[in-house]
């Protein structure tokens, strides 16, 4: 990605132009930070069967997440953006769990746990997916 600026050098066996280094690393954060806010509004959907506490929200959560960073890191061909994507959801879902006059978004509860320490475990294996399909596509 050290072309000069200005320049729009189509991708080979592409007609779009390849992304410039600054908005590869916006839309990361953005995607980042997007996912974040829909995961932890997603999180805190269950499913009681028998007792046992099924956390659907927070898969369902750690699906969209990883939907965002494969799309992100295919746009980019990088396997950091995607590193940059889940540290900036990470980020926003921290800084929304913290208890803000006796309430967080997100509690220390089955539904939080699998949430926020699931991204932990998505982003490196997605990022390791990424590393492998973009060095299968180069020619």
């Amino acid at each position: 990605m050290s072309e000069p600026s200005g320049a729009w050098r189509a991708r080979p066996g592409s007609h779009l132009p390849a992304p410039r280094r600054w908005a590869v690393v916006a839309a990361g954060i953005g995607a980042g930070i997007g996912a974040g806010l829909l995961g932890t509004s997603l999180h805190g959907h269950v499913w009681y069967v028998s007792g046992v506490v099924i956390p659907l929200g927070a898969f369902a959560a750690l699906v969209l997440l990883a939907a965002v960073q494969i799309f992100v890191g295919l746009w980019s061909r990088s396997t950091w953006v995607v590193v940059v994507c889940g540290a900036a959801s990470y980020l926003c879902a921290g800084l929304l769990s913290i208890p803000r006059g006796g309430f967080g978004m997100i509690s220390g509860n089955v539904q939080g746990d699998v949430w926020l320490y699931g991204m932990a475990v998505v982003t490196p294996l997605v990022a390791w997916w990424i590393s492998a399909m973009v060095r299968a596509k180069k020619p």
